[in-house]
C-alpha cells in the first residue's frame, strides 16, 4: 500500500497551501492515478480540519486531476493511454493552429516573455523541482495561446493544461527522470523568434511527441494496477 505523508501548514494560507501539497503529491507520484484519498489521514497529517481539505479537493476535481465519485469518495483520476493519446493529439493540432495565429503578433515584448518563462523553466530543472518545471514548462507552451489573440482557443487550453500537467508528470515517471533535460527546449525558444513558421510548428508537433510510445506503455501498465488509498 502506498502511504502519503504531509507536513503541517499554516492556518493563513491554507486552502491554497492544500491545493499546492495535493498537486504536488499528484505530480511527483505520492498520490498515482486512480488512487483514492483517506480525508481523515490527510488531514491529521497537515494538521487541518476537513472543511478546507474538502475545499481544495473540490478545486482539484474542477481542475480535472481529481474526481468525486458519490458514495465512494474522491480519487486521483484514472489515466488510460488513450487518455494521452486524445490529450497529446489534440495538443498537437492546438500549437499548430496557435503557432499560426501568434505569428504576425510577435514582437520585442513576446519575445522578452518568451525568454523570460523559458529562463523559469531552466531554473525549476536545475533544482529539480517536478511540481514547478511542470508548471513553468507550461507556462512557456501557453505563451503562444495568449499571443494568438483568440479567447476560444485560449480557454480551451486552459481547460487541457491541467490534465497535461498529470500527463507531463507520468512521462517524466516513464523516463525515470525528476525533470527533463536542461536544455530541451532550446530549439523551441529559437525557432519561435525566427522566420520559419513552418519549421517552428514541425518542431512544436516532434516535442509532444518525444519519447511519446515510452508514455503509452507506462500509462498500459497503470491501467494494471489495483486502486489504493492514499
Amino acid at each position: 500500500m502506498v502511504t502519503t505523508d504531509f507536513s503541517p501548514i499554516a492556518d493563513t494560507t491554507r486552502r491554497a497551501e492544500i491545493v499546492a501539497l495535493l498537486r504536488r503529491a499528484i505530480l511527483t507520484g505520492q498520490l498515482q492515478p486512480g488512487q483514492k484519498l483517506n480525508e481523515l489521514r490527510i488531514s491529521e497529517q497537515m494538521r487541518v480540519s476537513r472543511a478546507p481539505l474538502r475545499e481544495a479537493m473540490r478545486e482539484l476535481v474542477q481542475e480535472g486531476i481529481l474526481t468525486s465519485i458519490p458514495y465512494a469518495g474522491t480519487f486521483v483520476i484514472d489515466v488510460t493511454a488513450k487518455d494521452i493519446d486524445d490529450a497529446y493529439s489534440l495538443n498537437q493540432v492546438l500549437d499548430e493552429f496557435a503557432i499560426e495565429r501568434t505569428w504576425p503578433h510577435r514582437d520585442q515584448r513576446f519575445f522578452d516573455e518568451l525568454d523570460r518563462r523559458h529562463e523559469a523553466v531552466k531554473q525549476a530543472t536545475r533544482a529539480l523541482d517536478t511540481t514547478r518545471q511542470i508548471e513553468t514548462a507550461l507556462q512557456l507552451h501557453g505563451l503562444i495561446y495568449e499571443w494568438a489573440d483568440n479567447s476560444v482557443l485560449l480557454e480551451t487550453w486552459q481547460r487541457l493544461t491541467s490534465r497535461l500537467q498529470m500527463y507531463f508528470a507520468l512521462h517524466q515517471h516513464a523516463r525515470n527522470e525528476p525533470v527533463p533535460a536542461e536544455d530541451v527546449h532550446e530549439t523551441y525558444v529559437q525557432l519561435m523568434k525566427d522566420t520559419d513558421m513552418r519549421a517552428a510548428q514541425r518542431h512544436a508537433r516532434e516535442h509532444i511527441n518525444l519519447d511519446f510510445e515510452q508514455l503509452l506503455s507506462y500509462a498500459r501498465s497503470l491501467e494494471q494496477r489495483p486502486s489504493k488509498g492514499a
